[in-house]
Order: C-alpha cells, then sequence, then structure tokens
C-alpha cells in the first residue's frame, strides 16, 4: 500500500504547485478547491492500480467509489465558480494577507496538497482489505456511501437553487436540509469518510481510514471548512445569520430550536 507513496506526494505537490502558478496570474485563489476535488480522488485511484495488494472486486467498488465523489463535488464547485465569479472566503483571506497573499497562498495551496495525499489513504485502506468477496459490512458501507453522496448532491442543489433565486438576495437558506443544519453538505462529505472507514475494518490499514474521517471531521469543523463558511455568512448576512446559528445545528442534522425572537 506505500510502495510508492513519495511519488504520489510528489505528484500532489506539483500539481498544486502548478495551480498556485495559475491563480497567481488569474488572481482567483477559489480554484483550489476545484483541483482539490480532483486532486484527491486521483491520488487514491493511482495508489490502488500501483499497489499490489489491492484486491478484487473492494478495489473496483473503492475506485469508482471516490472517483464519483471526486467529479461530482469538482463540477459542483466549477459550476459554482462560474456563476458567482469568486469566493468571498478567499477575497477576505486575499485583503487579510495584503503583500503577502502570494506567500500564503503558495502555504495554503501545498496544505491542500498534503491534505489531499493523506485523505487519499482512506479509500486505499478500504480496498486492500483481503477477504475476497465483498462481506455484510462492506455492503453496509456502500449503503452510507450511497445516501451520503445522495445527500450531498441534493444540499448542494438546493443551495444552489436559492442562491441562484434573485429574490433571496441577502437571505438566509434555512428549508430542506438546510433547515436541520446549517452545513449538511459537509455532514454528509464526512459521512462518506465513514463510508471508507466501515468498509477497511478487518483489514490491517482500518486505523488509517479512521484517523482520515476524523481528520475530515475536525478539518470541516475546526479549519478550511465551517468557520471560514460562518465568517463569511456573518459578513454577509449579519444578523438574520446569527439568528440561523441559535436555532440551527452547525453541523450534524438536528430539529430546529425556537429562536430567542420567538419565544
Amino acid at each position: 500500500m506505500y510502495d510508492y507513496w513519495i511519488e504520489l506526494l510528489a505528484f500532489g505537490v506539483l500539481v498544486m504547485l502548478l495551480a498556485w502558478a495559475w491563480q497567481l496570474r488569474r488572481g482567483n485563489p477559489a480554484i483550489v478547491d476545484i483541483i482539490w476535488a480532483v486532486l484527491t480522488p486521483t491520488l487514491a485511484i493511482l495508489g490502488i492500480l500501483l499497489s499490489p495488494e489491492a484486491h478484487g472486486p473492494r478495489s473496483w467498488v473503492a475506485m469508482l467509489g471516490v472517483g464519483f465523489w471526486g467529479a461530482r463535488l469538482a463540477l459542483h464547485l466549477q459550476q459554482r465558480l462560474r456563476h458567482e465569479g469568486s469566493d468571498g472566503r478567499y477575497n477576505a483571506m486575499t485583503r487579510a494577507m495584503e503583500d503577502k497573499a502570494a506567500l500564503g497562498y503558495f502555504a495554503f495551496f501545498q496544505f491542500q496538497a498534503l491534505g489531499a495525499y493523506l485523505l487519499a489513504f482512506s479509500p486505499m485502506a478500504a480496498a486492500h482489505v483481503d477477504s475476497g468477496a465483498l462481506r455484510v459490512l462492506d455492503w453496509v458501507a456502500v449503503l452510507v456511501w450511497v445516501g451520503s453522496f445522495a445527500g450531498e448532491s441534493i444540499a448542494d442543489r438546493q443551495l444552489s437553487r436559492f442562491r441562484n433565486d434573485p429574490a433571496n438576495k441577502g437571505k438566509v437558506c434555512n428549508t430542506g436540509l438546510w433547515r436541520y443544519s446549517r452545513h449538511p453538505n459537509y455532514f454528509f462529505e464526512w459521512l462518506i469518510w465513514i463510508a471508507w472507514f466501515l468498509m477497511a475494518l478487518g483489514g490491517d490499514d482500518w486505523w488509517v481510514s479512521l484517523a482520515c474521517a476524523v481528520a475530515m471531521y475536525l478539518l470541516v469543523t475546526r479549519f478550511t471548512g465551517i468557520p471560514h463558511v460562518e465568517a463569511q455568512s456573518l459578513r454577509s448576512r449579519g444578523d438574520r445569520y446569527r439568528e440561523y446559528q441559535e436555532t440551527t445545528s452547525a453541523f450534524f442534522l438536528l430539529p430546529p430550536k425556537l429562536s430567542r425572537a420567538s419565544s
């Protein structure tokens, strides 16, 4: 499983270096999200294909799963960027870094390369369970993956439809899945990595997938995901978003609470 880890890391670093150079000319660092969504499954698929330890149908399930996940996410992000032109989170980062933006984004892009590289080991670990045919636990993992993939797709589509309606400018999307979580897309994204962990159970490298699931949770809830989105939403929607924060779970899907204004 780890025979080509240096080559995979070097490939990821090179891809993000080229992406950083591209954004220097175009001035749009939001491209990093699209590149990350393509790079992560690419590294995972390459790792599985290059490893002599990959076994039968589980390898195909892992490659198809991570491939469909990355393709959908990259297409969604590309369409959003094309429609909106820029991302408020990165606009704020650029202003904060001022004249050090080029160097700051170089470090940020390489951090994303490292993240993609490490997370790619989760589906790789799932593919390396030597048990022949798919087990019951594997089918459970597939069901979790399918439900998570569908949930994330629905959440993204609901938010895009809301944002694209001019009547909703300045408003907060609190309908559909967004009534039960402020970030249902991130919640279902995390569940996809739980599916890889379930599939990896029983193999020698199950702990790798567990570590990736924990890392993904921390990334979206503490570092690159929710904190940046929340800060941007407070800047653009103010008190409306503060009330939304009071009534709606940040991550897990939970029943909404009454706001102070209505209680």
